[in-house]
């Protein structure tokens, strides 16, 4: 017998379902077709799929909404940060604004490049040393972001990452690794699951027998 799952499970309780729908059917952030490149380098990873945070930041309902449920989160959990650290991804910026005005904290971004790596320094806002910071990022297919990354980054300016939050978050290692770690002080609304192979090993390059795409061409494309 074949089971069929739904590859996108809302994972917040509190997030209007029909909210959600609304999301996946007008921004249409989800494809489980497709051969992508994510990161977009010569070491990137496979994707089977792809879900971009960047149709859904177009429109500021449903960044409110996301916000919104951001700060039910950080409520009833009591989550108490000094500062939201998010990439200076574009489309991730509005969401780190959103959350930092209901949350009522600054915000810090840390350099983001094209291929979806990040780099090596702070862009913009501070980070005093002892702070303790929410990391948070659009969507972490893998978890290496907030899981790793940015926890990294702040721990070498002095401060330390005890909160993290994303609109939708993978199925890999590191994603239940930050679950273990984080508990209820890692919120994510969605879950997506989103195979991602290593480019050595990836099946779907005989199978097709073409290159993965950018992923940012997904990402990018009029909706």
């Amino acid at each position: 017998m074949t089971v069929v799952t739904d590859p996108i499970r809302r994972v917040s309780p509190t997030f209007p379902r029909i909210t959600l729908d609304r999301i996946l059917k007008e921004a249409k952030p989800f494809t489980e077709t497709g051969h992508f490149l994510y990161p977009a380098d010569e070491n990137g990873n496979h994707t089977k799929g792809f879900f971009a945070f960047e149709p859904v930041a177009r429109a500021p309902k449903f960044v409110d909404a996301i916000a919104d449920d951001v700060a039910k989160w950080a409520d009833g959990t009591s989550i108490d940060v000094d500062v939201v650290f998010a990439p200076a991804q574009p489309a991730v910026r509005p969401l780190a604004e959103a959350v930092g005005d209901r949350l009522g904290k600054p915000r810090a971004y840390w350099e983001y490049l094209p291929s979806g790596r990040y780099g090596n320094h702070l862009v913009e806002g501070s980070v005093p040393r002892g702070s303790r910071a929410l990391a948070l990022n659009a969507v972490s297919l893998q978890g290496r972001c907030v899981g790793l990354r940015l926890p990294q980054f702040i721990q070498g300016l002095g401060g330390q990452v005890t909160a993290a939050a994303v609109f939708a978050k993978g199925v890999g290692v590191l994603v239940r690794e930050t679950e273990d770690w984080l508990g209820d002080r890692f919120y994510s609304t969605i879950q997506v699951d989103v195979p991602v192979f290593p480019p050595s090993n990836c099946p779907l390059c005989p199978s097709l027998g073409t290159p993965p795409s950018p992923w940012r061409e997904f990402a990018e494309a009029p909706r």
